[in-house]
């Protein structure tokens, strides 16, 4: 009887796998053939560290969605002269789309790519489009503005509103524009914040979702709030999809709870929060 070793084996073994792996190996490369090219696709459409890959429009404009932007638009609570200014605004459909809703309302669109909210645009292509959909001329003022990923290029106590939709996990120094939101904001000003959470932190490598973090929703109001801002609202979407009310709270709010030789008593410190995270509501909203 002829002895294999163990060498041999294993190279017997090798062979013999090889051939039932193959074919598997050649189905596996051509059924992913569909799920890199929806990779390829989504990256070459998506943000890619801010950067606006496609320029987004509304289409298909229903009486559904059209009433689903409208309630959107009427819960932001707009006055007329207000100053909103979006950060990660990218082509700036949604605050076009607010406009139709409200009049004289003044909109900076800021991103780290403007490509698609330049004034020529604007002009000539999405307030004719926009004002076609309100019925009438489109009263609101947009500015474009360039950013980075520390700072927002907008002057200090500026703006009664900020709105980041669906851009705060781009962020690679979010904490930096949070604090840059808190400069712009005049007092008592509003941060909107419309994002996923998640079970925990982690990186957000989503179909080149690159950049920065999801948050859990803990750990996300946690650091809003700790960056100065109290928490009004929660508006829940789905499982994971929140829209977030902050508040300016006035820097010396800030520095009666911990100041830097006198801190107060457990009951001054209790009472204060009482005071400005007692009135935080809760709301579920369909979304369409």
């Amino acid at each position: 009887m002829h002895k294999v070793n163990k060498k041999q084996y294993h190279l017997l073994s090798m062979k013999n796998n090889a051939s039932y792996c193959l074919p598997l190996i050649a189905l596996c490369i051509i059924t992913s053939c569909g799920v890199v090219k929806r990779i390829r696709y989504n990256c070459k459409n998506s943000n890619s560290h801010g950067f606006q890959r496609l320029c987004q429009e509304i289409t298909n404009l229903n009486s559904t969605t059209y009433n689903y932007y409208e309630s959107e638009a009427k819960a932001l609570k707009l006055t007329k002269g207000d100053t909103i200014v979006s950060v990660g605004a990218g082509s700036g459909w949604r605050e076009f789309m607010y406009s139709v809703f409200y009049d004289s309302i003044t909109f900076y669109l800021e991103d780290l790519d403007t490509s698609c909210i330049t004034c020529s645009k604007i002009r000539n292509t999405y307030l004719p489009k926009y004002s076609k959909i309100k019925g009438s001329k489109i009263t609101a003022s947009f500015i474009p503005a360039t950013g980075n990923e520390t700072e927002i290029k907008i002057n200090s106590n500026k703006a009664n509103m900020i709105l980041i939709i669906g851009a705060y996990h781009h962020f690679t120094n979010d904490m930096a524009i949070v604090r840059e939101c808190f400069r712009i904001l005049k007092p008592n000003g509003r941060l909107v914040i419309h994002e996923a959470v998640m079970n925990r932190n982690k990186m957000s490598f989503r179909f080149c979702d690159w950049g920065g973090f999801y948050k859990s929703e803990k750990n996300f109001i946690k650091d809003i709030v700790g960056a100065g801002f109290k928490l009004d609202t929660i508006y829940k979407y789905d499982k994971y999809f929140r829209r977030f009310f902050f508040t300016k709270v006035p820097k010396l709010s800030i520095n009666y709870i911990n100041p830097v030789h006198n801190k107060p008593s457990t009951a001054s410190r209790r009472s204060w929060f009482r005071k400005f995270n007692g009135s935080t509501k809760h709301e579920n909203v369909k979304q369409t």
